[in-house]
């Protein structure tokens, strides 16, 4: 039995054994209270009377302290009859048992409110939403009756669908829902129907739905089946009638039908001994077990086998190749497979080895030291083999620490390079092979494979690239140059050079002067001087002369610099020695008088101080740098210091 009275809310006691044991949320509690505020309390709280007469609260904590928030003077409350057993199960049942309403329950309510007068400000006040909660909810007027269905369910689209979803027409979700569930209703039940189960939203994409309600129109023009693949596939033809006269009008708005024709294509252009397979919700291809995708960059093989799908996406027809994957031992291979054997993995524990790496590191550092005295008494050595030295060469270029930039015959998938299969030819068992031949070969190969006279920051070889050219006589191999491209990059003053050089006369314009050396060096053969290889010798002289230079010029000032420290130190000394003597306690030292200056016979003795010496005659300073002191015995001559 219950009893409904009407009291000040800040009367009612607090249950202490109130199950909601949590922290309230204020801003939950400030909503609530300005909803009571806006429409009044809709459920009264249910209260228990105590001995002494006041009542506690037994459900409903929170919309007493709303009420008490709102500023409500009295408010109903329902008396409860019973023991504290069931007050007890009321308390947690109250807040146990409830439902939240669904988004079409929301909106159905959003639209009794309006036919009844109400605003859409009053409702969000009366409901404690936003007004952008209000028009997502809005967007369930436009939307098919299974998709509204599945939003209360759980399994509905995110806002961004729901929106693209909500803008197209409802006949057309109606046709679009129909083909995705075709095949899944009952009986002769209509598919546009269907209501989604949670077992097939396991594999459903909301954002492939959003997709094919765009594609309203596929025309016929972008697709090549013929008429009777159209027709085996159901695609059923409809004519644009605001189309261009001179195209093919024709469209279908049924994606499904559109894709199984193309599927159908696929298959009946398949190539010789190839497969058509599925793809997945990218689009992209799904290979058998055992296979794997032909990458584009890899090499073809025979084996492999040609394949073909369509992509889910875009209903282009996409064609390539797969490959068998190699098998594991103890495994039955695939017939056309590289039979590549992997051995398991080794289940036995890892042993310490011999060395550890530090000490490997320091076997390392000894060696190092060793082959460099090697080399150090080889180069004091007459009779040291010339062949040794190229084989050594040829070995240092394959070194690990040495990168060489365009080198045309590298190969980054592990095939090696020129200077690897050099160095495994002369060195096929760690030993030189002393064949002439096989090294004249080997060193000859390596140097074609990266010495090249590109101009270039990275990978031009510079002018070691001329001067080998020389060497070999590289000029007698120069092709003629006397081509429209070429000429193009001379200037006007070089054009004209190149022409008097031939003893050609001069033209007015550029293009007439290509055309007369064109016409002059004719089946010849014409190479300017400045592409000759002999250019090389006088910058390579220009270049030497420098690097002596810089060189001498740093050995210069690295003797200056390390004199400069001795006359430091020596005058550092010197100061220590004055200090001792004028300041010395040690023995002797009280016989040492101190010592008279004695002036010379010739001049008498005044208090006054000796004029300076002139700074030009001043000795140099050995702890200034002797450019400056130049610099200062010259100013004197250029400047006069006038005291005002």
């Amino acid at each position: 039995m219950t009893e409904l009275r009407r009291v000040d809310p800040k009367t009612l006691v607090v249950n202490p054994d109130n199950p909601r044991r949590s922290a309230p949320d204020p801003r939950a509690d400030h909503q609530l209270a300005l909803n009571i505020k806006t429409v009044g309390l809709i459920h009264p709280p249910c209260v228990r009377e105590l001995e002494d007469g006041r009542l506690m609260i037994v459900a409903g904590h929170r919309r007493v302290r709303a009420c008490i928030a709102a500023k409500l003077g009295e408010i109903d409350v329902h008396v409860r009859q019973g023991d504290e057993k069931s007050h007890t199960m009321a308390s947690v049942a109250e807040n146990v048992v409830r439902e939240a309403m669904s988004e079409s329950d929301q909106w159905n309510g959003v639209l009794d409110m309006r036919a009844k007068g109400a605003s859409d400000t009053e409702i969000c006040r009366a409901f404690m939403i936003t007004p952008g909660y209000l028009r997502g909810l809005s967007l369930l007027a436009q939307m098919h009756a299974p998709i509204i269905a599945a939003i209360d369910a759980g399994m509905g689209p995110s806002f961004a669908e729901r929106n693209a979803i909500a803008r197209t027409p409802l006949e057309r979700q109606r046709d679009v829902w129909a083909e995705v569930w075709a095949e899944s209703g009952e009986g002769e039940s209509d598919p546009a129907d269907y209501r989604m189960t949670a077992e097939d939203f396991q594999y459903f994409e909301w954002s492939e739905f959003v997709q094919a309600l765009d594609r309203t129109e596929l025309y016929a023009r972008d697709f090549a089946f013929d008429e009777a693949t159209a027709k085996e596939a159901g695609v059923v033809w409809e004519e644009d009638l605001f189309g261009q006269g001179d195209q093919d009008n024709r469209y279908c708005t049924s994606f499904p039908a559109m894709f199984k024709a193309q599927q159908l294509l696929a298959e009946k252009t398949l190539p010789e001994g190839g497969q058509f397979i599925g793809t997945d919700h990218y689009g992209d291809p799904m290979m058998p077990d055992g296979y794997r995708q032909v990458n584009h960059w890899e090499c073809a093989l025979e084996s492999d086998i040609p394949v073909v799908w369509v992509n889910s996406g875009t209903l282009q027809i996409r064609s390539g190749h797969m490959r068998a994957r190699p098998v594991r031992a103890g495994e039955e291979g695939v017939n056309g497979s590289l039979n590549v054997t992997i051995l398991p993995a080794s289940t036995a524990p890892k042993e310490r080895p011999d060395i550890s790496g530090t000490g490997l590191k320091l076997i390392g550092e000894v060696r190092t030291q060793a082959l460099r005295e090697a080399l150090a008494g080889a180069g004091e050595s007459e009779d040291v083999d010339p062949w040794n030295l190229v084989g050594a060469f040829l070995l240092a270029l394959s070194a690990n620490n040495v990168t060489i930039h365009g080198d045309h015959t590298y190969d980054p998938y592990g095939g090696g390079s020129a200077r690897d299969r050099a160095v495994g030819r002369v060195f096929p068992e760690g030993v030189l092979v002393r064949d002439p031949a096989t090294l004249r070969e080997a060193a000859l190969d390596v140097l074609a494979s990266f010495m090249n006279c590109e101009v270039s920051m990275h990978s031009g070889s510079g002018l070691p690239a001329q001067l080998l050219g020389v060497l070999f006589g590289a000029d007698a191999h120069m092709p003629n140059m006397a081509f429209e491209a070429f000429l193009k990059t001379y200037s006007k003053p070089g054009i004209t050079k190149a022409v008097k050089a031939e003893g050609l006369e001069e033209k007015p314009t550029g293009k007439a002067m290509r055309e007369a050396l064109m016409g002059h060096v004719g089946e010849g053969r014409w190479v300017p001087e400045a592409a000759g290889f002999g250019e090389g010798i006088a910058a390579w002289k220009e270049e030497l002369a420098r690097k002596a230079k810089s060189a001498a010029a740093r050995a210069k000032l690295q003797a200056e610099l390390e004199d400069e420290d001795e006359q430091d130190e020596d005058v550092a000394e010197s100061e220590d020695l004055g200090e001792e003597i004028e300041g010395g306690d040690g023995e002797g030292s009280e016989d040492l008088a101190p010592l008279e200056a004695v002036a010379p016979a010739d001049e008498p003795e005044t208090d006054e101080e000796p004029p300076a010496a002139p700074l030009s005659e001043r000795p140099a300073d050995p702890r200034i740098p002797r450019e400056l002191t130049e610099l200062a015995r010259a100013m004197p001559d250029h400047f006069e210091v006038v005291m005002v």
